[in-house]
């Protein structure tokens, strides 16, 4: 026996006893790459309506790759489960194939045939490997043969879900909720199996089969990589099949998923792996939705998975199709949304996010309604601090196809000088198609503000005009902007904001301006001159970027809410008397 062989036998008998100690309790009889030859039959299982298995003929072609990159086995399928199904379908990987009685891989359906009939498998020795490897490898990647199937939610809100989904490789459709046939359908090789990441009113996830289980519970599917995640954290579920659809690119079945049974641990290259009976952590998610224009009232109870990638998309998601289905329309419209989330961060301790505003939008109120929410849940989930673990989401918004929009043309103040006290400031505005109003707002004058003109700005929260005019930029002779130092202020503020901590990012974010709120503040001046990009900064914020420092105000700056989104800017000058 020469050099090669011996090597592929050592390899085979360390396999087989690494395999050995998996079997021991599943007692289910494997079958090694080495010993496939082509020409050799057998049957794979699996499910293409309801919970029933079938099983299908198969012959071994041949087997490609190497000890280093790893094996597959290349089949033909056949039968007339196959002829009824379409072929290798989307939802059959994962399905075990046994040679002379025993098991040796699953479909992965990783390449695509002209003939559907063909397909490759994962060997079962590789995807055993699954329970003893426990290092992370993070990756985005899907392959296209696992689409996510979803319940729950309108055509609206899979078409922005697949929006959203589209940078991890992701696709979904809409399929029929669940069934109560499956609250007795247990998992074993050749069922259906789903992978959840959304539970509860909406589900979200993906469908294949059980290649191989044991006497603890413990389950390998798929075949090929879910999301590659490495440690992973999903619902693992019983499924239902539909029908098995074919189709001129590849045939499809189409299910829904069931009861969560257990916990889906890995997602790598040779399949996913997990334990019946263990729990999953979960985020609890409430969102509740109500039509003004109807009164009608809609809300949404999940339960998300905690994957740090996909947290702010599901998020959105679920917050976009409970707002599609309270409006029931398309178009634009306004939108007031109240939202808090509950996390702990390992060194920060308990975090607490709450945000009230409003949003108008001429085409899609749906996608600008929580776009604060997919700002905080990110910050969470992707902050270069800390990790952080969210306990707990709840949205709450109205909608209206009116534009409750108002322009600010005017800001008055009484001439009389002022002497500390409370200054009352008359402010008018032009509603969106209506007459003109007036609010009153009572600003407190600085105790120690010194004698003389006191400047005010008079803002909207959502104003940008006036910010424009102080962070305007001044072109030295080099034509750089203004700095000082020939170097852009865009460039010092992204250092500066290196040197902040995770607190100060979550405190800015409660305390950002609402574009429902009238903003008063002391207007920085020097002498007779705008402040520069750089001064303006300093004095606004004391250090840190001109944009946040701006926006940050003074000390002094006062906040007032309206029932309607705010638009312009105006200066009130008042005179301040001698103490």
């Amino acid at each position: 026996m020469d050099h090669l062989k011996w090597k592929r036998l050592l390899v085979l008998t360390l396999g087989s006893l690494l395999a050995l100690v998996s079997l021991v309790s599943a007692a289910i009889p494997t079958i090694a790459v080495e010993e496939l030859k082509p020409g050799m039959k057998g049957y794979g299982k699996t499910v293409i309506r309801g919970a029933d298995i079938e099983t299908f003929d198969v012959e071994v072609l041949g087997v490609t790759g190497t000890d280093t990159g790893g094996y597959n086995i290349l089949i033909k399928a056949s039968g007339p489960l196959l002829k009824e199904s379409g072929g290798i379908a989307q939802g059959m990987s994962g399905s075990p194939v046994y040679i002379d009685g025993r098991l040796a891989g699953a479909v992965a359906y990783g390449q695509a045939f002209s003939d559907p009939n063909y397909c490759f498998l994962t060997p079962i020795n590789e995807m055993l490997r699954l329970f003893d490897e426990t290092d992370p490898r993070p990756s985005v990647f899907l392959p296209k043969s696992t689409p996510l199937m979803v319940s729950g939610f309108t055509a609206d809100g899979v078409a922005h879900l697949n929006e959203e989904l589209s940078p991890f490789g992701l696709t979904s459709y809409a399929v029929p909720g669940g069934t109560e046939a499956l609250d007795n359908v247990k998992l074993e090789p050749g069922s259906s199996v789903g992978v959840s990441l959304v539970r509860g009113d909406m589900v979200i996830g993906a469908i294949g089969t059980v290649t191989w289980t044991d006497e603890e519970g413990r389950i390998l599917a798929f075949g090929h990589p879910f999301l590659q995640h490495g440690d992973s954290n999903y619902f693992m579920t019983n499924a239902w099949i539909f029908a098995s659809v074919p189709n001129i690119q590849s045939a499809f079945k189409v299910g829904t998923l069931g009861k969560t049974l257990g916990r889906i641990s890995q997602d790598r290259l040779s399949g996913i792996a997990g334990k019946e009976g263990e729990n999953a952590p979960i985020i609890p998610m409430y969102v509740s939705v109500t039509d003004k224009d109807r009164g009608l009232h809609k809300s949404s109870n999940v339960q998300l998975i905690t994957d740090e990638d996909l947290v702010p998309t599901l998020v959105d998601g679920v917050t976009y199709n409970t707002v599609s289905m309270a409006k029931d329309r398309k178009g634009g419209g306004t939108s007031r949304i109240r939202f808090t989330v509950t996390a702990e961060g390992e060194k920060e301790g308990p975090i607490r996010l709450r945000r009230e505003n409003m949003f108008y939008s001429a085409t899609d109120i749906g996608k600008l309604t929580d776009s604060e929410l997919n700002v905080a849940t990110d910050m969470l989930m992707n902050n270069r601090f800390d990790k952080v673990t969210i306990q707990d989401i709840n949205v709450d918004v109205e909608t209206t196809s009116g534009c409750e929009v108002a322009e600010m043309v005017g800001a008055s103040a009484p001439s009389t000088a002022v002497q500390g006290g409370t200054l009352p400031i008359t402010l008018t505005f032009k509603p969106y198609r209506s007459e003109e109003i007036t609010r009153t707002v009572n600003f407190k004058v600085p105790d120690k503000q010194p004698a003389g003109p006191m400047n005010l700005i008079v803002r909207s929260g959502n104003a940008t005009a006036w910010l424009s005019k102080a962070l305007s930029k001044k072109n030295n002779r080099n034509g750089t902007p203004d700095g000082g130092d020939g170097s852009s202020e865009d460039e010092n503020a992204m250092f500066q904001s290196s040197q902040r901590q995770f607190r100060d990012f979550l405190t800015e974010f409660n305390d950002m301006d609402a574009n429902n709120e009238v903003i008063v503040d002391l207007m920085p001046t020097y002498g007779d001159e705008r402040p520069s990009r750089r001064a303006a900064a300093r004095s606004a914020a004391g250090g840190g970027s001109s944009l946040t420092g701006l926006l940050k105000g003074s000390k002094y700056k006062q906040k007032f809410p309206m029932d309607f989104i705010i638009t312009g800017e105006s200066n009130v000058v008042v005179d301040v008397k001698e103490r």
